[in-house]
């Protein structure tokens, strides 16, 4: 079977996430009334890698291009879907125990004392610059590997990310948390006035979901995509993503987005999916370990024994 119609794991893991977030919004069935359509979605979601298997080998253009970019496309729409969830199956987030953890792990929340203790409008530019440069690096380079033709690159960026949003999403559909940026007091001082520092914040209030603060899903998408470009991309590009990576660690947390255990769990949450988990689920969801045979045992060829006289050796 030709590459682009054949299943892979990326298919697998875009049908088994539609039908598993469409199982959870059944228990929204009979008290919202756009439940019924939501689990339709899924599950015509769930139906979109079949109908790939039936593009003719010769596939190009637009829809050969939907078919390598479509998990990302996925991962957006669940994501402007968390908020959804955090609003009908939690009458409330879980900041306690999160900055809870945070005071006891790092004796104080970062995201508070550090932008006061650093209010340089150039240094604040840098953070909130660096934190909006994760959008175009992360979302943008399947594109560029697509446009290049680099479809092996592509399809493992693509299956890595895909894993990552996922799991994060997993989690804060189960144990959603508002962040700080929702729930505290942000610092007011010269910086407020820079152009990364509005152009962040009305972005942030514009069209994040609530509840998606715990791990940071910025974090786990930088880190994921550092791992993966090590791998498949060349050297300059993959020490431009891991700066990147490091430099939103930091900025999560400067920018008072998060709180500095949504950015650890994120970094760890990363590190653990691509370099233990994705190779894993690679080869489980496309088969290769089922279909490994057994080595043949080698033929049985014993070497005559000549014979003497009497019957001895």
């Amino acid at each position: 079977m030709d590459l682009i119609s054949r299943i892979r794991p990326a298919d697998r893991l875009v049908s088994a996430s539609s039908l598993a977030f469409g199982a959870l919004w059944l228990g929204a069935l009979g008290r919202v009334g756009f439940a019924p359509w939501v689990v339709a979605a899924h599950v015509a979601a769930a139906c979109v890698p079949a109908l790939f298997t039936r593009l003719r080998p010769d596939t190009r253009g637009l829809t050969a291009a939907l078919r390598e970019l479509y998990p990302i496309v996925f991962v957006m729409l669940v994501w402007s879907e968390m908020g959804l969830v955090r609003e009908i199956f939690h009458t409330m987030a879980n900041d306690a125990t999160i900055a809870a953890a945070d005071q006891m792990l790092f004796g104080r929340h970062l995201q508070a004392v550090w932008m006061p203790a650093m209010p340089q409008v150039w240094f604040s530019e840098l953070m909130f610059f660096v934190y909006l440069a994760y959008y175009p690096l992360v979302f943008l380079t399947p594109v560029v590997l697509l446009v290049r033709h680099r479809h092996d690159a592509l399809r493992a960026v693509t299956f890595g990310l895909a894993i990552g949003y996922l799991s994060c999403y997993a989690v804060y559909a189960l144990f959603p948390v508002d962040g700080p940026a929702h729930t505290m007091t942000r610092f007011a001082g010269p910086l407020t006035e820079g152009f990364f520092y509005r152009l962040s914040v009305n972005a942030v209030h514009a069209g994040d979901s609530l509840g998606t603060a715990f791990p940071s899903s910025h974090v786990v998408g930088a880190v994921s995509l550092a791992i993966l470009g090590a791998r498949w991309l060349s050297r300059p590009v993959a020490l431009v993503f891991g700066l990147e990576a490091a430099g939103v660690v930091l900025a999560t947390i400067y920018t008072q987005n998060h709180f500095a255990i949504d950015a650890l769990v994120g970094l760890g949450m990363a590190t653990m999916l691509q370099l233990g988990a994705v190779p894993f689920l690679d080869a489980a969801l496309d088969g290769r370990h089922a279909a490994t045979p057994l080595p043949p045992l080698p033929d049985f060829q014993p070497t005559p024994i000549p014979i003497g006289r009497g019957g001895q050796p």
